[in-house]
């Protein structure tokens, strides 16, 4: 019959509302990393995936040893909604759902519970993230530390591959 994880990630999913798909992906990836035996491990989230990781710090402290975010927010504000607008797609529609929760919140409340080393790496140039977010992040995870990069954009991880695996890879060293 098999484990229920293993049940639950195969089993077709219902179409769920976007408010509610990121606590589900860091629940699933944090079972995922339970159920190939790691008791303690690191996470890199970049976007979506950024909000998804402090998620998972946030909810599993004892779990995480590290984390790193870039082109991440915690809450969707009136100039993310314009900026989103302009690459309008369902993922706008989505996204946009936390425009209409207090402070735009997507986990802001959460963000006091992270206790792990984070490091926020964020370009200057990001024409999807506006450079208030990284700031906030810094200023609500206990401990962090902001890395900027003047000409990265949205993808800087793919752009400057060298200085930002440089960059992870010392973080993770400490």
């Amino acid at each position: 019959m098999g484990s229920p994880w293993l049940r639950k990630v195969h089993a077709p999913r219902q179409r769920l509302s976007h408010l509610t798909s990121f606590e589900r992906d860091a629940q699933d990836a944090v079972d995922l990393m339970k159920a190939l035996g790691f008791d303690k491990f690191s996470l890199l989230g970049w976007s979506d995936g950024g909000i998804t990781a402090m998620m998972a710090a946030a909810k599993n402290p004892d779990l995480i040893s590290r984390m790193v975010v870039w082109g991440s927010n915690a809450f969707v504000s009136q100039q993310d909604l314009e900026l989103y607008e302009a690459v309008r797609d369902a993922w706008v529609d989505g996204i946009a759902q936390y425009a209409k929760r207090p402070e735009g919140s997507i986990c802001m409340e959460l963000l006091p519970l992270i206790s792990c080393p984070t490091l926020i790496i964020h370009g200057e140039k990001d024409p999807m993230v506006p450079n208030f977010h990284p700031q906030y992040l810094l200023k609500h995870i206990k401990g962090s530390q902001l890395h900027l990069m003047p000409e990265g954009k949205h993808n800087l991880h793919l752009r400057y591959a060298d200085e930002f695996n440089k960059l992870v890879e010392n973080f993770m060293e400490d």
